[in-house]
C-alpha cells in the first residue's frame, strides 16, 4: 500500500466527516441513540464511493450524481425532515466541493502564472493544493452551517423553490468544471483558464449571496409569524380574562341580592311554608353551584381557569385532578397565568379527546399539580396521550391541528414566559402520556 494511495484515503477521509458534520447538523436524526453508529456509516460509504470513483476515473458529473443519490437514500431512511430539506441539504455538499475545488485551483493558477510562489501547486506533488482544498472545504461547510441555522421554518414552496435553484446553479456549475477538467492546458493561455474558473466561482457566489437573502427573508418571516401568534394569544387571553370578569360580576350581583334571598326565606317560615322553603332553598343551591367557583385555590384566575376546565373534562368524560398549593408571592401576571393554563389545559383536553376510548379500558386523564418547590413555582401537567406526534425539523413539536397557522404555538409561548421569568420549560412525550412541566423562581417581594 504506498504513500499516495494512503494519503487519497486520509484526504477523502476528512473531506466525508466535513459533509457528514454539515448533514448531521442540518437535519434531525429519526432516533438520536444510534448518532454515532450513522455518522460512522455514513462517513465509511462516502469514503468508499470517493475511492471508487477515483479508482475508476468516473467523470465528475458522474460522481456528483452517484453521491446525490448516496445521499438521498441515506438521508431519507435515517433523517425525519421534509424531502424538500432532504434534498436541498443533499445539493449543499456538492457546492462545497465544487466551490473548494474552483477556488483553489483557480489560486494555484494565478500563482504559478505570475511565479508568486517556488512550490509546486499544479505538478505531481499537489499536497499543499489538497490541503488549501480541505481547508476551503471547511470554511465553506461553516459558511451554509451559519447562513442555514435561520431557514429551518421555511414553507414549503420556499423550500422548493430553493431546491430548483440549487440544482440550477449546480448543472451550470459542474458543466463549466468538465469543460475546464477537459482542456487541453497547453493549447488554452493560462489568463483564459483563470477566466473560466473565475466564471464558475462567480455563480457559485451568486448563490451563496442569494441564501443570504433568503436567511433575512426567513427570519423577517419568522418574526412576523410570532408577533402575529403573540397578538393572537394576547387577544385570547384578554377574551378569557373578560369572561372572568363577566363571572365576578354575577357573583357580586349574587352577593347584592343574597339579602333579599333571605328576606324570603324568612317570610316563608314566618308564614309556616315550610315546603315552600325547601323548594326555594334546593332552587338556589343548583343556581350557586353555577355562580360560585366549584374550584376555589385562593386565586380568582386560577379558580376561574380550573373551575371552566374541569366542566369541560366532566362533559367529556375526562378524569380531572388536581392539587394547588399557591406561594406567597405569585412569580407571574394574571395574562401569564391564563397563558400557561389555558394553553396546557386546552392541549390535555385535546389529546384526550383524540383517544379513542373504545380501545381504553381508562378513562382519559389529565393531572395537575401547582406547587413551591425549591424556590422555584412548579406547573405539571400530565395527561393520556395516543402517543402520535409530529416534529420540526429543529426536533421541536410540531401542532397536529389542520390550520396550523393558528395554532402549535402555544408550547413555545410557555416556554417563551417561563424564560422571560429566568425559568425553563421541561416536554416529555411518552408512548401513552404526554407532561409538561415548567419552574419559575418565585419572587421575594412584590
Amino acid at each position: 500500500m504506498t504513500a499516495a494511495y494512503l494519503w487519497e484515503i486520509f484526504v477523502n477521509l476528512i473531506e466525508n466527516t466535513i459533509v457528514a458534520f454539515l448533514v448531521f447538523h442540518r437535519l434531525t436524526l429519526r432516533d438520536s441513540r444510534y448518532y454515532t453508529g450513522t455518522f460512522i456509516c455514513f462517513v465509511s460509504i462516502s469514503v468508499f464511493l470517493t475511492s471508487y470513483c477515483n479508482l475508476y476515473m468516473i467523470s465528475t458529473t458522474a460522481t456528483q450524481l452517484i453521491f446525490f443519490l448516496f445521499r438521498l437514500i441515506y438521508i431519507s431512511i435515517c433523517f425525519r425532515n421534509s424531502f424538500s430539506e432532504k434534498t436541498f441539504t443533499c445539493c449543499l455538499p456538492s457546492f462545497i466541493s465544487i466551490s473548494a475545488d474552483q477556488i483553489t485551483y483557480t489560486i494555484a493558477l494565478i500563482l504559478s502564472a505570475n511565479n508568486l510562489s517556488s512550490f509546486d501547486f499544479l505538478g505531481e506533488n499537489r499536497v499543499l493544493s489538497t490541503l488549501l482544498y480541505l481547508i476551503f472545504t471547511f470554511v465553506f461547510m461553516r459558511i451554509f452551517l451559519h447562513v442555514l441555522k435561520d431557514i429551518s421554518a421555511l414553507p414549503d414552496k420556499l423550500y422548493v423553490f430553493l431546491v430548483i435553484t440549487t440544482a440550477a446553479a449546480l448543472f451550470v456549475s459542474t458543466f463549466f468544471l468538465n469543460i475546464i477538467v477537459e482542456i487541453d492546458t497547453d493549447a488554452l493561455p493560462m489568463k483564459y483558464r483563470i477566466q473560466l474558473n473565475s466564471i464558475s466561482i462567480f455563480i457559485l457566489t451568486v448563490f451563496l449571496t442569494m441564501l443570504f437573502l433568503v436567511q433575512v427573508i426567513s427570519r423577517t418571516f419568522q418574526e412576523n409569524i410570532k408577533l402575529t401568534e403573540q397578538i393572537y394569544m394576547h387577544e385570547k387571553n384578554e377574551e378569557f380574562n373578560r369572561s372572568v370578569l363577566q363571572s365576578v360580576k354575577s357573583l357580586h350581583k349574587w352577593k347584592h341580592d343574597y339579602s333579599n334571598h333571605l328576606a324570603v326565606i324568612h317570610e316563608l317560615i314566618e308564614t309556616k311554608s315550610y315546603s315552600k322553603v325547601r323548594q326555594y332553598v334546593d332552587n338556589q343551591l343548583k343556581c350557586l353551584s353555577k355562580t360560585f367557583p366549584v374550584i376555589n385555590t385562593g386565586h380568582h384566575i386560577i379558580d376561574a381557569i380550573l373551575t371552566n376546565k374541569y366542566a369541560v373534562t366532566q362533559s367529556e368524560q375526562i378524569s380531572f385532578e388536581y392539587s394547588v398549593i399557591l406561594p406567597e408571592h405569585f412569580p407571574v401576571s394574571d395574562i401569564e397565568i391564563t397563558g400557561i393554563l389555558g394553553n396546557l389545559l386546552d392541549n390535555s383536553i385535546e389529546a384526550c379527546k383524540s383517544i379513542d376510548q373504545k380501545e381504553e379500558v381508562c378513562l382519559p386523564y389529565i393531572k395537575l399539580v401547582l406547587k413551591p418547590q425549591r424556590s422555584m413555582f412548579h406547573i405539571h401537567v400530565k395527561n393520556s396521550s395516543s402517543g402520535n406526534y409530529l416534529y420540526h425539523s429543529n426536533g421541536q413539536l410540531k401542532t397536529t391541528k389542520k390550520e396550523s397557522e393558528l395554532h402549535g404555538r402555544g408550547l413555545s409561548n410557555i416556554t417563551e414566559i417561563a424564560e422571560s421569568h429566568s425559568g425553563f420549560c421541561h416536554i416529555t412525550a411518552g408512548s401513552d402520556y404526554f407532561s409538561v412541566d415548567v419552574y419559575i423562581p418565585l419572587l421575594t417581594e412584590r
